[in-house]
């Protein structure tokens, strides 16, 4: 597609003029708008939209005991696409073209992400207890190479993705990896989210979780982790030398009190590729990639008492990692002046996403979604809402 009149960030530089993007010569008028790539969510559980709000204000361990455990065994599918649907929506009206997950029933995600538009890399959940989804580990594993076999659709693609060391045993762990390997497939999960989950990994194993996961070949270029706030010196190097990429969800971290906070200073300056993440809107509460590219940010300097770490292309860097895609704000956007920095504006202030271009396709135009209809997709999550809490 070829932008017209544009005023755009490529990464590096805010440039002026016109661009193409993409494969057809279809011209879109970028006036009056700022253009950039869009953002990728590198972490969340899109159908948690369902528990946004449920059981804030508790404890991590009783939230997730009282509260998300028992919503998650009335789940069915039926609900995991309305849910899906509703967060593709929030993701398109803040500039998200792609996203990494992690839930139950991905097939229903999958339809919904196809019917929206949008990029995704779904992973298939493995636990070692039951689900709604699935009875134990094994048919998690079984259920997961029969939709690998079958092979992406459009442009939703499938990964292995073990929740974590403390809700998968080794065998499992082993198990999800060769699977990853043998389709060729990124492997996913969760670590180092809290100090207890370290400390009782040393326990256990006499390792800290990403020494653990190295001995027992996890990580490789193809493993993507989530969290990795509580990381040591030599877990760093681990993380570089394996070429491992890092996904950073400090809103959610913070919300639930994990504690730790990323090293992201070291993590780059060792070479180790970190992309941003929201976690699901449970724990968020929101899918917005704006907001957690200053939440992110304003964690790391108050962190390091350093005003000059994370700064707003860091951010930017991370919260489009890998993008192919373009979303727009408005330059007469209140947030967006005055237009001393606009990259600056875009990460501390916001601005009103108008436009989302995905694949050579307009996703969203002048603040109306093109490809479902709003209002129903609402209505549908509402009704799902409260058939869950019945």
């Amino acid at each position: 597609m070829i932008i017209k009149n544009a005023i755009y960030y490529d990464g590096q530089r805010v440039v002026r003029g016109d661009f193409k993007n993409g494969r057809s010569d279809e011209e879109f008028d970028a006036s009056g708008k700022l253009a950039f790539p869009a953002f990728n969510n590198g972490h969340t559980h899109l159908a948690m939209t369902l528990m946004r709000g449920a059981g804030d204000g508790e404890k991590l361990q009783e939230w997730l005991d009282n509260t998300i455990f028992p919503m998650e065994q009335r789940l069915t599918p039926e609900l995991v696409y309305k849910a899906s649907m509703f967060g593709l929506l929030e993701m398109i009206k803040t500039g998200t073209s792609r996203f990494m997950d992690m839930y139950y029933f991905v097939e229903e995600t999958a339809k919904a992400v196809e019917k929206a538009g949008l990029r995704a890399t779904l992973g298939m959940p493995i636990t070692s207890f039951g689900t709604p989804y699935y009875r134990d580990a094994e048919e998690a594993l079984r259920m997961a190479e029969e939709r690998l076999h079958k092979g992406p659709e459009g442009l939703v693609d499938f990964c292995v993705a073990p929740h974590s060391i403390y809700l998968c045993d080794e065998e499992a762990l082993i198990k999800a990896k060769e699977l990853a390997d043998k389709y060729g497939v990124p492997l996913t999960m969760h670590v180092s989210e809290t100090r207890k989950e370290c400390v009782d990994c040393h326990r256990k194993t006499g390792m800290w979780p990403v020494e653990y996961l190295d001995r027992i070949g996890l990580l490789d270029q193809n493993t993507v982790l989530f969290h990795a706030t509580w990381l040591t010196k030599m877990e760093v190097r681990i993380l570089a030398d394996r070429k491992v990429t890092v996904i950073h969800c400090p809103a959610s971290n913070m919300k639930l009190a994990s504690g730790g906070v990323m090293p992201l200073p070291e993590l780059l300056e060792a070479g180790v590729k970190v992309g941003l993440g929201t976690d699901g809107a449970s724990s968020n509460n929101s899918l917005d990639m704006r907001e957690e590219m200053k939440i992110g940010s304003l964690l790391q300097k108050s962190h390091r008492w350093d005003a000059t770490v994370a700064g707003p292309r860091t951010m930017m860097a991370m919260a489009t990692l890998d993008s192919k895609d373009l979303a727009f704000v408005s330059l007469d956007d209140v947030r967006m002046l005055p237009r001393h920095d606009l990259i600056s504006n875009l990460v501390y202030s916001g601005g009103t996403v108008t436009d989302l271009i995905v694949e050579d396709r307009v996703i969203m135009k002048d603040g109306e979604v093109l490809t479902i209809d709003e209002e129903r997709v609402k209505k549908d999550f509402l009704d799902a809402a409260a058939e869950l809490l019945r």
